[in-house]
């Protein structure tokens, strides 16, 4: 009689584990329509004439903000933000310009906010969840250059479009860390930038509802 209860207990035991471990994922079997609300640290990497013409090194300072909402399955859409901040100093270089033409340092910089409408699909629904995504939407630019006292910069939207892919680190129900990765193209050109673009590195916080 106490084996067969303390078998019992196990059992129950181990179903509850079971049931609790699948719980913490987000949009599991439990949760099929939760919202997911994330804020983070955004890093950017400039690519193609972004990297060549303006700046060539990283942008260390940017945010993102997140909202999903489950609608079938493992499958999710919502709304992201991110901001993200270029600027270097270049020592020695040439500026041609209509009227005059200007050798020496020269500071650049580029400001950039992208809102997306954005879809996900989550590979699992274990406590480590990696998933894919895709967002669309557009981007707000403002570049800005000075040499000397020769100062020019250009304000501009243009389309966005960013595929992503991420992973979820659920530590307790309904709060998770994250990192996640997206190339980030835009139509954006100023100066001799051509379709501005780069790879955002995110980590931040998650919580679902």
């Amino acid at each position: 009689m106490v084996n067969r209860l303390l078998r019992s207990l196990a059992a129950a035991a181990l179903l509850l584990a079971c049931s609790s471990a699948r719980a913490d994922a987000y949009l599991d079997d439990w949760h099929p329509h939760q919202t997911y609300w994330s804020v983070g640290w955004e890093a950017g990497f400039p690519m193609g004439t972004l990297q060549k013409d303006w700046v060539n090194t990283p942008g260390w300072l940017g945010g993102a903000f997140d909202v999903r909402v489950g609608v079938v399955g493992r499958l999710s859409v919502g709304v992201a933000g991110s901001w993200n901040w270029f600027s270097q100093t270049f020592p020695q270089v040439t500026v041609v310009q209509p009227q005059v033409t200007v050798t020496g340092p020269v500071y650049r910089r580029l400001s950039a906010f992208t809102l997306r409408a954005t879809t996900h699909y989550y590979l699992t629904q274990t406590a480590v969840q990696p998933y894919v995504g895709v967002g669309v939407g557009l981007v707000w630019a403002d570049s800005f250059r000075q040499s000397s006292n020769l100062k020019d910069g250009s304000t501009m939207t243009a389309l966005a479009v960013g595929p992503e892919v991420g992973i979820l680190f659920n530590v307790v129900p309904r709060v998770a860390l994250y990192v996640m990765g997206r190339y980030e193209f835009t139509l954006a050109d100023f100066a001799t930038v051509k379709h501005a673009q780069w790879i955002a590195a995110q980590a931040g916080l998650a919580w679902y509802f």
